[in-house]
């Protein structure tokens, strides 16, 4: 009797640590894929704001070109060249939102993985074409208005802070972004490693 009641209780504990297994890996699980969603969530809100700020962008390089158009031929090829820039930026952050908005927390976990992958190789092929292509030819011209409207030595003082300034800003969001990227990636491939058992 006592043997069979024992039994009884061992399988009811049994069944209930189970339970609580079960219960425990559902909670781990909703909470990565909360946290996953929330950074993925981040991603795509400075995406949008990028977007809207290169389309308010386009209009502004357009107004100030009208605006200085045969007084400085030097700021009317910086302002071209910052428009153009800003035009094909848009349809590259239109791009990576599209890929972006395809990451989906609840359903395939290996696609996810290969999105924010996807996304990660666009940002560093992004930051080296602005760093080695874009950002020195842009310093080049803005050197090139300088001379030409003759400016002053605060002026220059203004442009080699602001270029010592986007220098360590890229590095350190290209820094920051990869560590967001890589916490979204180690939280799928533990989500499908949960999965699985």
């Amino acid at each position: 009797m006592e043997l069979d009641n024992l039994k009884e209780a061992w399988v009811a504990l049994d069944n209930r640590l189970k339970r609580n297994e079960k219960l425990c890996e559902k909670i781990i699980l909703a909470e990565m894929r909360s946290k996953a969603g929330k950074k993925v969530n981040r991603f795509i809100a400075l995406e949008m704001f990028s977007f809207v700020l290169l389309l308010l962008l386009i209009p502004l390089c357009i107004w100030f070109f009208n605006l200085v158009r045969g007084k400085f031929l030097s700021i009317e090829v910086y302002l071209i060249y910052a428009g153009v820039i800003c035009l094909v930026l848009t349809f590259w952050v239109a791009y990576k939102l599209h890929g972006l908005m395809k990451f989906d927390v609840i359903k395939n976990v290996s696609n996810n993985i290969l999105c924010m992958n996807r996304y990660n190789i666009q940002l560093k092929q992004e930051m080296k074409i602005l760093n080695c292509f874009v950002g020195p030819v842009f310093v080049a011209l803005a050197v090139v208005v300088f001379i030409d409207v003759k400016a002053t030595m605060l002026h220059w003082t203004v442009l080699v802070c602001v270029i010592i300034f986007a220098t360590f800003a890229s590095r350190w969001s290209l820094k920051k972004y990869n560590k967001s990227i890589g916490s979204v990636v180690r939280s799928m491939e533990e989500i499908n490693e949960l999965k699985e058992e």
